[in-house]
């Protein structure tokens, strides 16, 4: 099999995309696609570049940092760092299904098909498309974009949010928590904010102190936390969106409990939803319940023998968090088999191949506006202004990374290798009292951090 490589994702014109690579593969060089140039995609891309020919496809045209991006809602100039343009050459297009022959081992794409009816020969894929979620939070996977209208669409956003003097937030998870916390941290006051879920804490994916925290800080800064109880009336409130209610008014939304809460926008933060809809055209029976594709332990899609998916589209089984840097992990996983099919070589297994072990680290920070966080690093959890201090640094390597920066994907990879090693041995198991050795230093560095996010 001749070796092509495809990173789909949407632009208006196919060329080979350029990703700050220190040299490119030659003209003759296995044809890679890439479908998707969020972080899994162009990290597969950029890993992959100086031995493939690759082809980053992007349905919408922009990339952003999606950890940050609801701080645009209360402050839209912050869009200008966090909405970028993706690279140049990168193909806006959207994929919608696969050419497929039969070989003896499974499928075997050779071209990758996009919605004006053209073909992307290509000789391996990547399928990155990750997931979808309510406007404004995400916008629409399936259309293209570019950087201003995503722009528009924040600040229209942050228009809606400011004529409200009412505010819902249905969702108690991380999206639920940050955003109510960033209405709050921006208005004060001047706006009333709640947050119902149905859950018996906030944060449930993660450790009980993470949701601990989150709602002591909320309660603290007005927000009216209701757990325990659904909405079963939207009142006529969109269940995509987040608009102003018609006529001036409020919306009356009605729970399962019986409370009635009256709010002027509501923002439903009830999880998203992998896309990856050329593999649901083309490849059905990989297919999971919740829209994601099923992949094998080397990250190559369920009876495929060229396809591989990394990100939020893909189900690994090893009950890993969908997060950016898990997106990474996924990416290396699949760009080094992808090098190992094609030097003929034994695929691994992931997440041995990167982690060198079978389970994934645990890394996550939820903000609380600017200047607090809540951090878990495997059996740790802290809050205060040091996980806000590495949160800060997160979104700035990441964007560094995003706009090319001279020396920061290098940097950035040493990162994620030195955390991927910590996260191996640290805090991961109790010591006889019961206790995770490291914590207490952990709570002083959080008490005293070492420097203070703009």
């Amino acid at each position: 099999m001749s070796a092509s490589f495809v990173v789909l994702g949407c632009r208006a014109h196919a060329h080979p995309v350029c990703l700050a690579m220190p040299a490119r593969a030659s003209a003759k060089a296995p044809k890679v696609v890439v479908i998707g140039g969020q972080f899994a995609g162009r990290k597969a891309a950029r890993l992959l570049q100086r031995d493939f020919d690759v082809t980053l496809v992007d349905a919408k045209g922009v990339w952003e940092y999606t950890p940050g991006i609801l701080r645009c809602l209360v402050e839209p100039g912050t869009s200008r760092h966090m909405v970028l343009a993706q690279p140049p050459g990168t193909l806006t297009a959207c994929a919608t299904g696969f050419e497929i022959e039969e070989v003896d081992d499974g499928g075997e794409v050779t071209g990758v098909e996009l919605s004006d009816g053209s073909k992307l020969p290509a000789d391996f894929v990547i399928l990155a498309t990750g997931s979808s979620y309510a406007s404004p939070v995400k916008t629409s996977q399936l259309e293209a974009s570019s950087v201003e209208k995503r722009r528009e669409e924040l600040a229209r956003g942050n228009a809606t949010l400011e004529a409200a003097s009412s505010v819902l937030v249905v969702g108690g998870g991380t999206v639920g928590v940050e955003l109510a916390a960033e209405i709050v941290g921006k208005y004060r006051a001047a706006k009333k904010v709640t947050l119902v879920t149905p859950a018996d804490r906030l944060l449930e994916r993660m450790p009980e102190q993470a949701g601990k925290l989150a709602l002591k800080w909320l309660k603290s800064n007005g927000v009216r936390v209701i757990l325990k109880d659904r909405v079963s009336d939207w009142g006529g409130a969109p269940v995509d969106d987040s608009v102003l209610a018609p006529g001036g008014g409020a919306y009356v939304v009605k729970t399962a409990g019986g409370k009635t809460i009256e709010a002027d926008v509501v923002y439903p933060c009830v999880g998203g939803a992998p896309a990856a809809a050329p593999a649901k055209k083309s490849i059905g029976s990989a297919m999971g319940i919740k829209g994601d594709v099923h992949v094998d332990s080397a990250m190559r899609i369920t009876g495929m023998t060229n396809v591989f998916a990394a990100g939020d589209c893909a189900d690994t089984h090893v009950g890993e968090e969908r997060t950016a840097f898990t997106a990474d992990l996924n990416a290396i996983a699949a760009a080094a088999n992808v090098k190992n099919l094609r030097r003929g070589r034994s695929l691994q297994a992931y997440p041995n191949v990167v982690t060198g072990w079978s389970r994934v680290p645990v890394i996550a920070v939820v903000s609380l506006y600017k200047w607090y966080a809540v951090m878990q690093f495997n059996r740790v959890v802290i809050g205060g202004k040091f996980p806000a201090v590495v949160k800060w640094f997160l979104e700035t390597m990441q964007i560094a990374v995003a706009r090319g920066t001279w020396g920061a994907a290098f940097v950035w990879d040493a990162i994620e290798k030195v955390t991927v090693a910590l996260g191996r041995f640290l805090f991961t198991k109790e010591d006889e009292s019961g206790s995770v050795p490291g914590l207490e230093l952990m709570k002083s560095i959080s008490k005293n951090p070492p420097v203070a996010p703009a």
